[in-house]
This record gives structure tokens, sequence and C-alpha cells, in this order.
């Protein structure tokens, strides 16, 4: 039970943190790439 839950907590961490740095960078690009399409709907749907 130990292990299994160890394991998952490490798996989720190591998601979390590789999905940070890569989503933002994408985000990041994707953003100026259609600023104005990307930024209109997304501040349009919030």
């Amino acid at each position: 039970m130990s292990s299994s839950q160890g394991r998952r907590e490490s798996a989720w961490k190591s998601r979390k943190q590789n999905q940070r740095p890569h989503g933002k960078i994408k985000s990041l690009a994707e953003l100026s790439d259609e600023s104005s399409s990307g930024e209109a709907g997304f501040r349009n749907h919030e």
C-alpha cells in the first residue's frame, strides 16, 4: 500500500512539474502566434 501510494505521488509530482513549464511555454507561443484570436477568445470566455 505504502509503495503504491508513494509511486503514485511521485508520478503525479513529476507530471505536474513537467507540465508546468511545457504548458506555459506552449501557451506563450500560441498566444504570441495568435494574439488576436487566442487573446480575444480567452478574454471573451472569461
